[in-house]
Formats: structure tokens, sequence, C-alpha cells
């Protein structure tokens, strides 16, 4: 049998001519290394220029952001604190060419005189106005004085006055209520104190008077020749507005058509100048007109045609459940529990 011997250098010959392709091989090796080679030294070389101080780029959301906030933080100083930084700036206010300054001066001076009258800045503390609140109790008023609600021992007097309500001295109040002629309060005892142009007979000067006494009164509102007071029963009774019923007045409770269901409760009252919704627990409204012209612009929700009796609540019928019920001079507002809002009666604006 016969054996072929090759010596080591004619084998590499033979590999070299059998696969030429053995060399490119070896000169892609070479190129791939050659190439980690520089992604090595340009990475050392960024990490030297860190060292020495050199920032990498910053993006463009971080400059958008930086300037929001700073422009935020300014807004906000301006807004909340202006005016005291203005106190501390070396530069005057500057005023318009085409005004006077002796004129712009008068002008800001009667603004300053009148804003003192109006509102003027108290020197005490919060916590010192709580405390003299409670020391001070009594009905203080502010408005106009034309039907004797402010002052009512001066009627006629004075527009944008503030007073404290004589007579009222020293008690604590659970609740007022203002009309356009007369006006109404209750105090924790549950007595009701009423004056005004349209309660006192004479229209002129007088003291609030105490017409009714019931320690159950929770709530109140004052319609156009009524005062309405809800009590913890679920009760709505009348008062009149004038005083022609005598020092006790007598207080009708008005009937609820159908009754309320169990552990039904009113929750909210409102008035308008001859109508009343009551608002329950359950959902429902409930109206009721306080004369002929009660719902003469169907703003009682029944229908502008409807008949309805006066001084007695009838339900408003419907499906969806109403949180509350608000009333106008003429028409009336409804908010569901879905958060809509219907309306009904007079739309003259």
């Amino acid at each position: 049998m016969l054996r072929t011997v090759l010596k080591p250098k004619m084998a590499a010959a033979i590999v070299a001519r059998t696969w030429p392709h053995t060399s490119t091989v070896s000169s892609i090796h070479a190129s791939r290394r050659r190439v980690s080679d520089q992604r090595t030294n340009r990475h050392n070389n960024i990490e030297e220029d860190d060292d020495v101080g050199i920032d990498p780029p910053v993006s463009l959301y971080a400059r958008v952001a930086t300037t929001v906030f700073i422009g935020g933080g300014i807004y906000y100083l301006y807004t909340e604190h202006g005016s005291t930084i203005a106190r501390y700036l070396p530069w005057p206010a500057k005023q318009s060419s085409d005004t006077h300054p002796t004129a712009v001066k008068g002008q800001s001076s009667a603004k300053s005189k009148l804003r003192a009258k109006l509102a003027p800045k108290s020197e005490m503390s919060h916590q010192e106005q709580v405390n003299w609140a409670w020391t001070h109790p009594g009905l203080y008023v502010v408005g106009s004085n034309e039907y004797g609600l402010v002052d009512p021992m001066h009627p006629g007097l004075g527009v944008g006055l503030r007073a404290a309500v004589p007579g009222l001295e020293g008690k604590l109040l659970r609740g007022a209520a203002f009309a356009k002629t007369h006006a109404a309060a209750v105090d924790v005892d549950g007595n009701l104190y009423q004056w005004g142009a349209g309660f006192s007979a004479d229209s002129g000067p007088h003291m609030p008077q105490c017409t009714l006494r019931d320690s159950g009164i929770t709530a109140m509102t004052a319609s156009r020749d009524y005062v309405v007071l809800l009590d913890r029963k679920s009760r709505i009774r009348l008062v009149r507005g004038d005083n022609s019923q005598g020092a006790e007045q007598a207080s009708p409770t008005l009937e609820f058509e159908p009754r309320l269901g169990w552990r039904e409760n009113v929750v909210t009252v409102s008035v308008g100048e001859d109508h009343i919704a009551a608002t329950t627990s359950s959902g429902h409204v409930y109206t009721c007109a306080l004369g002929p012209s009660g719902n003469d612009r169907g703003q009682l929700g029944h229908g502008p045609t409807t008949t309805v009796q006066p001084f007695a609540f009838k339900r408003i019928k419907s499906e969806r459940p109403f949180s509350s019920a608000v009333c106008g001079g003429r028409h009336m507002l409804l908010l569901t529990a879905d958060g809509d809002v219907w309306g009904c009666g007079a739309n003259d604006f």
C-alpha cells in the first residue's frame, strides 16, 4: 500500500492554493481589532474630558423643564407677593404719560379712603378676631339702609353702612335672612327676631322684635312676603314678613303631597318671590306657591298650565333623583344626581 508523506512546507503551500480566501479572513479580523481599539481609545478620551470639567450636552427637554419651573416661580411670587415686593424696589411705580401726577395721586387717595371705609384691614390676627367674635356676639351687616335692614333705628339713611343690628347685641345667632324690605334672625334658643321697614307698621325707627319661640328651628330663609322656617322634624312653616298678626305670629305648617317617606327628611329649602322649593334626602323636590302668582311662569316645575293649590307642597314628577334645587325670582334650577341642570320658569334674562 502506497502512502504519501508531505513535508510541513509543502502542506502549507497546498492549503494556500486550495483555500485562497484564508488570507482575506485574516485581514478582516485585523480590521475589526483596529476598530475596537479605536472605540476603546475614544471612550477613554471622553472619560478624561469629564475629569477636566467638560459637561455632557443638555437635552432639549431639560432646558424646557427648567424654563417652565423658573417662570412658574416668578409668576407665583408676582401674583401672591407682588405688592409686598414692590415696596422694596428702588424705583417708583410708573405713571401714565397722559395722566397728570396730581390727578393720579387724588384718584389713588380717594380709592384708598373708599377701601378703608368699606373694607378696613384689621390689625388683629385671625385668632384675635375669632376670640373677639366670641366675646362680642351679634349680627353685623354691610349694605344699604334704605329699608332699615342695617340700622333699624335710622331707616333710610346711609349706603354701604357697617353696623351691628341694635337689639341683637350679645346674642348667639343660628342664622339670618334678608328680603328687600324685611329681615329676620333666629338665635340658638329658637327665638325669631324680625325688623325692617316692611315689618314695622310705621316704617320709622324700631328695634328687632321677637315674634316666635321654637328651639327646633334649624334653617330659615325669606321671600318677598314671608319668612320660611325649617325645624328638626322636617316641618316647613311660614311667618309673615309684616307685623299684621301681632307680637306672637302664627306659623302654619305646610303639607306635603304625597307625604314624606319613612326616614325621608328635608335637606335644603330655597325661596323665590312667591314660591318655595324643598329638596329631600331621597332625591325628591317639592315645590309650593305662596300666592296666586306662584306658578304664573311655570316656576314650580309642573308646567305653566297646571293648576296648583297655594301653600301646599307638591312633588315634581321625575324618574331621576335631584341633589338640590335653587329658586330665583320667578324661575327655578334643579341639579340632578348625575350632574345635569334643569330649569323652569321665566327666561327674561
